[in-house]
């Protein structure tokens, strides 16, 4: 949500409540992947490696911040989530919660077999797949320019993590890239989706508030989450780790801390979009990947030159990519005749 935000209405907002907007937009969003990063690794203590069991408790308390939020701070104009809502819009709806399902669910399973680092270094190309899927969905095109960014932004994240697979001598990240990359692909499909519901694209449809979507969108994921869960080992595991007397307390600590955050970081995403202007979002949003991206490369004592290449082409892609979006979003500057007529037909009559 982060990236395609911003109030630019006119309205200022207090500057201490956008600079706590977005720091704890910064500290939840790197927190929260680091810290999904350190309870999943399958091979080192604490051994939580059950992403399906552990994203379940982000879905129910991204369920339970969406209703607070339209609780305490958003009416919507249409009503809260229904049955019959849900039905009417089943086409878009439950795609889309497929997508998150994908996303979350293969993201969190990822991390417990790579890296934070080339995690990131993989969801860094994300602006790729959602041009594509823009492009074929809703039709939208895009400058020559940026394309040729975006291509730059992929050609440097495959740098970034050339020589860690030119040593790699397991299958096992190999793995957590296939589903890494299935889960990005899923995650640039959702924001077309969310952008046909929120928008009136389908032009058969009222367009829902995002607030209401927020709760379909966890709730199918949850859902389909539970019935994944069910159907695996991990709900074994995952009950047997819990009932182990030596390992149960950490579970424990790591699902309340895991969801804590996911709540917290669904609130400052929310006031983030709606305190801060589309300028402050998108840099506020890219400016989190750059810190991740690097944060994580030393974690992963990325060292040779190559790879740092990358990394700097990744930033400096980034950078442009953001600029080149948000001059895209400025209205057209009005015509001179039509301003000339405009302040002629404003202009009172001089009084006989």
């Amino acid at each position: 949500m982060a990236g395609g935000g911003g109030d630019d209405s006119g309205d200022e907002k207090p500057l201490w409540k956008q600079i706590l907007a977005v720091s704890f937009f910064i500290i939840f969003n790197i927190a929260l992947n680091e810290f999904n990063s350190w309870a999943l690794t399958k091979d080192r203590w604490p051994g939580f490696h059950f992403p399906y069991f552990y994203t379940m408790f982000h879905m129910i308390v991204s369920v339970s911040a969406s209703f607070l939020l339209q609780w305490l701070v958003i009416k919507p104009k249409l009503g809260g989530p229904t049955f019959q809502q849900l039905w009417d819009y089943k086409q878009l709806l439950i795609p889309m919660g497929i997508c998150t399902f994908l996303t979350n669910g293969l993201n969190n399973e990822s991390l417990s077999l790579m890296t934070l680092f080339l995690n990131q270094a993989i969801k860094a190309t994300l602006p790729m797949p959602i041009m594509l899927f823009s492009f074929l969905f809703a039709k939208k095109t895009y400058s020559a320019f940026l394309m040729f960014v975006v291509f730059f932004l992929c050609l440097g994240s495959v740098l970034s993590v050339s020589y860690k697979f030119a040593h790699n001598q397991g299958g096992s990240e190999i793995a957590g890239v296939v589903m890494c990359v299935v889960g990005m692909l899923a995650a640039s499909i959702k924001p077309v989706l969310v952008m046909m519901l929120t928008s009136g694209l389908q032009g058969d449809i009222t367009k829902l508030e995002p607030i209401v979507v927020l709760v379909y969108d966890s709730g199918i994921a949850f859902t389909l989450m539970l019935i994944t869960w069910l159907c695996l080992d991990e709900r074994q595991e995952s009950i047997a780790y819990l009932s182990e007397p030596d390992t149960r307390a950490i579970g424990i600590i790591i699902i309340a801390i895991g969801s804590t955050m996911a709540f917290a970081f669904n609130l400052s995403n929310f006031y983030f979009i709606t305190l801060t202007t589309a300028l402050t979002a998108a840099v506020g949003g890219s400016g989190v990947k750059v810190l991740l991206i690097l944060v994580s490369a030393v974690q992963a004592g990325v060292a040779d030159p190559v790879s740092w290449c990358g990394i700097g082409t990744v930033i400096i892609s980034l950078c442009v990519y953001t600029y080149l979006t948000l001059e895209n979003r400025k209205p057209p500057a009005p015509d001179k005749e039509d301003t000339d007529k405009r302040v002629m037909e404003t202009t009172p009559l001089v009084k006989p």
